[in-house]
């Protein structure tokens, strides 16, 4: 019993009752109306009786080849097989449903003369084998047309998920990279100092262990608070701050309310570690960097802009050097397809970076708005 449960599909079943209702509900009609206009007399209790008898038992018949149709299925049976089946039954459906009314009335009334009743159920056999046929026909299809609709959903879906495992891999593959190399160039930044001002670096390795900490904290989160990626960036300045002291200037301008909207996690350090590595020249002794973060309808706008050495390549070129912004190009890729803007150009003596995406909330901030 155990082992046919689940070869038993209730949808299934109720959409082929459904189905096969609607039939008999027309045919009854049909009936009806022609017995009104054209018969005189109709014993309205037998023709109810006979109906209702002939509904259950294609019904039960119909439970069985959902049944059967569904283990040819999971069995793999080859389609010959398969054909050879449907046909069978597709003849026996009738002789089915004639058999089982033609014994109840036996049983009903022993005195029939069995001869002459078989005779009669022989003719009705024959003369609806046509509509029997398409009656099995149509459900057999509902049951195939219901599987294939079935599987295509189950593939979708599965389809969907991996595309989502595959993202979340690739995600944190992008920020495997992206951790050490901040982590190397932060720590490079240490050792030059070590030589020139012992104090300071013991002060950059307490603050890189602070933003160590904050980091590894978000290590497995895609996109975090707002907030929080700023309190991460506070700290990455703080220590550029001390290796550069007065070289180095942070503006920084946050649209109020933006406080728990989702950013992609450490957004903002490869672009300011690329504003101060490749601004500093010969000629360019002191860097001020600006950064805006505002909301333009529903979308997030992130604006970074440096002073110092402008940048002599296109976007496109600067994407296949390092890990820096092309970590940020395919993280953004990931996370919302082609869904966003990534720019980086000269803008009156400055090097313009702008990152456009569609804003979202947490859900903390969202259900203190509810």
């Amino acid at each position: 019993m155990k082992g046919l449960k689940k070869y038993v599909d209730l949808k299934l079943i109720g959409i082929l009752s459904l189905a096969y209702s609607v039939f008999v509900i027309i045919y009854v009609s049909k009936n009806v109306y022609l017995r009104i206009h054209y018969e005189r007399e109709t014993d309205w209790g037998n023709f109810i009786f006979i109906n209702v008898l002939d509904w259950f038992i294609i019904s039960i018949f119909m439970i069985f080849i959902a049944i059967s149709t569904k283990y040819l299925i999971d069995k793999k049976t080859k389609f010959p097989y398969i054909i050879m089946f449907h046909l069978f039954f597709s003849f026996f459906i009738g002789a089915f449903a004639i058999g089982v009314s033609w014994g109840i009335e036996l049983l009903g009334n022993p005195e029939i003369e069995i001869k002459n009743e078989l005779n009669g159920a022989i003719t009705a056999f024959i003369r609806l084998i046509d509509l029997h046929f398409l009656i099995y026909l149509s459900l057999v299809t509902i049951i195939y047309m219901y599987y294939y609709f079935k599987k295509t959903q189950e593939s979708k879906l599965q389809t969907i998920q991996l595309q989502e495992q595959l993202s979340k891999s690739h995600l944190k593959f992008l920020q495997s990279q992206m951790h050490p190399h901040f982590l190397f160039n932060t720590i490079n930044g240490i050792y030059s100092l070590l030589d020139i001002n012992l104090e300071k670096s013991k002060a950059m390795l307490v603050d890189l262990s602070d933003l160590l900490r904050n980091v590894l904290e978000k290590k497995d989160q895609n996109l975090i608070e707002l907030q929080d990626e700023i309190n991460i960036l506070k700290k990455y300045i703080h220590i550029k701050k001390t290796r550069f002291s007065d070289q180095l200037t942070f503006n920084l301008d946050i649209e109020e309310g933006l406080e728990n909207a989702l950013v992609p996690n450490m957004i903002l350090q490869p672009i300011i570690e690329n504003s101060t590595k490749h601004g500093y020249s010969d000629k360019h002794k002191s860097i001020t960097v600006s950064i805006s973060i505002r909301k333009e309808k529903d979308r997030m706008s992130i604006k970074v802009e440096n002073t110092g050495k402008q940048i002599d390549q296109p976007l496109s070129s600067l994407l296949k050097k390092g890990n820096g912004l092309s970590n940020i190009n395919e993280r953004l890729k990931t996370l919302y397809n082609t869904d966003f803007e990534l720019k980086i150009y000269n803008h009156s003596n400055k090097v313009m970076t702008e990152i456009n995406f569609p804003l979202q909330l947490s859900i903390s901030e969202i259900t203190e708005t509810f």
